[in-house]
């Protein structure tokens, strides 16, 4: 007498049964796939022609708003900003409250986008949604634009946040002209030299991930070049990863020029970097 098997295995394991311990993995593998197709289905006009830049970048920042372990990062920045504010610089001089300024609102967020940048360039590659986005936009140099554009984007509307807010917190603890209300020029500038840095390194993040094609292998890659940066003193502060720190690190209304520009030089060479680096073949 023979015995059928309507499914599973003799052993009464269902035929797609999985370990308990992979489950996890692949449900959020699953996630990730299911986001990216949902994403990505509306990447072409209904004239067959190529979604815009824009349609790209907002795909993008879906799925960053999707993504919990970046979301996570950016709420839990937001959080230590807020014991910061209410403790930090109290009873210090006038000058030292603006001298501070650029180091308080930019510092921890540029290296933050720099590792969200990775994150979201890399991502593509961990889940393996890489062919299913190049599928869809077969021009891979327009994903990479988008990808760069949103760090931008993120980095410009954060840094516009945190800078708003130690200005504020300034101007309640000493007063308006201290925080150069009366002069919006170099208020401005200000704004601008935290702006442009927080935003070169989060390009230097999506490069990196671009690169590497892998989240850890970039993250640890960077920390490496980070630190020979900081043995030699020809590349300290003016290394891809230093330089944001030459610039943003220091409490003082002096501006090394030198860092800024390695800044984005780094963040332009990065990018050309990536954009060669796209003709590589996925990995099987």
């Amino acid at each position: 007498m023979t015995t059928s098997f309507t499914g599973g295995s003799p052993g009464g394991r269902p035929a797609d049964a999985q370990p308990a311990d992979a489950q996890p993995a692949n449900a959020q593998r699953a996630s990730h796939r299911r986001g990216a197709v949902a994403s990505r289905s509306d990447t072409h006009t209904p004239a067959g022609r190529p979604a815009g830049i824009g349609l790209l970048v907002r795909t993008e920042l879906f799925k960053l708003s999707t993504s919990r372990g970046q979301r996570a990062a950016v709420a839990l920045f937001l959080l230590v900003q807020i014991p910061m504010l209410a403790f930090w610089g109290r009873g210090t001089l006038p000058e030292s409250t603006w001298d501070g300024l650029r180091s308080r609102s930019g510092l921890l967020l540029g290296y933050l986008l720099m590792a969200l940048g990775v994150q979201i360039a890399a991502s593509e590659f961990r889940w393996r949604t890489a062919t299913l986005t190049w599928l869809v936009t077969p021009a891979r140099h327009r994903v990479l634009g988008a990808q760069l554009l949103t760090v931008v984007v993120l980095g410009t509307v954060l840094s516009a946040l945190t800078f708003t807010a130690w200005v504020v917190c300034g101007v309640a603890r000493q007063d308006g002209p201290t925080m150069r209300l009366d002069r919006p020029g170099e208020l401005a500038a200000a704004f601008a030299v935290v702006a442009v840095t927080v935003c070169a390194a989060g390009v230097v993040g999506v490069s990196a991930g671009a690169l590497t094609r892998g989240p850890s292998a970039a993250l640890l890659g960077l920390v490496g070049v980070g630190l020979l940066e900081l043995i030699g003193d020809s590349t300290r502060f003016r290394g891809p990863v230093t330089s944001p720190l030459g610039v943003l690190g220091w409490p003082t209304s002096e501006l090394s020029t030198v860092s800024l520009w390695a800044s984005v030089g780094w963040a332009v060479a990065a990018t050309a970097a990536a954009l060669a680096a796209l003709r590589r073949d996925l990995p099987g």
